[in-house]
């Protein structure tokens, strides 16, 4: 069984404890280093989490790497298209294409990719 412990609760004991030692109910050669490593955890993993926000946001969608792969036409559903391009399957929009077509990449789209026949 796991145990977690939020590291709101523990920067909130650590910042109990340290109060606590300035006001001489704990003493001092006990509060302060208990207290400052519990409050250390707690602006660590804070400053950790936020770091870790902003590099997500830099990244590029998934589907911004697929532009100009190649890939085979598995499935159609009128102008759609179900195309597998290195193992994953993608809908596509190619209007002129059948089953077993080799195609290109051309466009990324928010509903799908846009493709041409090779």
């Amino acid at each position: 069984m796991d145990f977690v412990i939020p590291t709101a609760a523990v920067g909130a004991l650590g910042w109990v404890i340290v109060i606590l030692t300035f006001l001489g109910k704990i003493p001092p050669y006990v509060g302060y280093p208990l207290g400052g490593a519990l409050v250390s955890i707690q602006l660590l993993t804070l400053a950790v989490g936020l770091k870790s926000v902003r590099e997500f946001k830099k990244r590029p969608p998934p589907s911004a790497g697929v532009k100009g792969k190649r890939g085979v036409v598995v499935e159609i559903d009128g102008g759609w298209a179900l195309v597998k391009i290195e193992g994953a399957y993608w809908r596509v929009y190619c209007p002129n294409c059948s089953p077993g077509d080799e195609v290109e990449v051309v466009d990324v789209g928010d509903l799908g990719l846009e493709v041409r026949r090779v």
